[in-house]
Parts: structure tokens; sequence; C-alpha cells
């Protein structure tokens, strides 16, 4: 679900949708807390260290290859290695 209301001058909409990454061959589950053309900020019980490249998935944005810019405790800051194309396509509410 995309919360619109909480959108900001840089493009970053924040999101209660779930992804997925993958280091490696390990594919964890993950929350995307707000999300843009550029990147993402994601939330998940062990992330990966800073400068780590992953692939980051969604429904709205398919598979892109990413990088660990930051990370705070369980959440971390995700840059794309390309632009995404449709990153917070807005989908309805699941009640």
């Amino acid at each position: 679900m995309i919360d619109d209301s909480k959108g900001d001058a840089r493009g970053r909409v924040s999101t209660r949708m779930s992804g997925a990454i993958t280091v490696g061959r390990r594919r964890s589950t993950v929350a995307v807390r707000n999300i843009s053309m550029g990147g993402a900020m994601i939330e998940l019980p062990s992330p990966p260290d800073e400068g780590t490249s992953i692939r980051f998935e969604t429904e709205t944005t398919g598979k892109i290859d990413a990088r660990v810019v930051w990370v705070i405790g369980n959440r971390c800051g995700l840059v794309f290695e390309r632009t995404a194309a449709n990153p917070a396509r807005k989908t309805a509410a699941i009640a």
C-alpha cells in the first residue's frame, strides 16, 4: 500500500509494501519504508553491511541492482544502479 500523503520534494514516497533482497545466493524478505526513482529505505532483521551490492525486488520495480549506502539499526538505505521506472505505483489497500 502506498501512503501518498507522505511524499517529499525529492520524490520519495512512504510505503507499506513488502519486497525482497538477494545478497549472493541468500534471499530475504524486507519491508520497504520509502522508495523513489533512485533508491529506497528498507527494514529487515539483519541488514547487509554498508557498501554491499544487492538485488532489490518489489512488485512495482521488478528486479533492480542496488548498493547499501547506510545502515542504522534494522534499516538501511539503498541506491539503485539504474533509475526505477515506476517505483511506487499506486496500489489498493488490502483490508
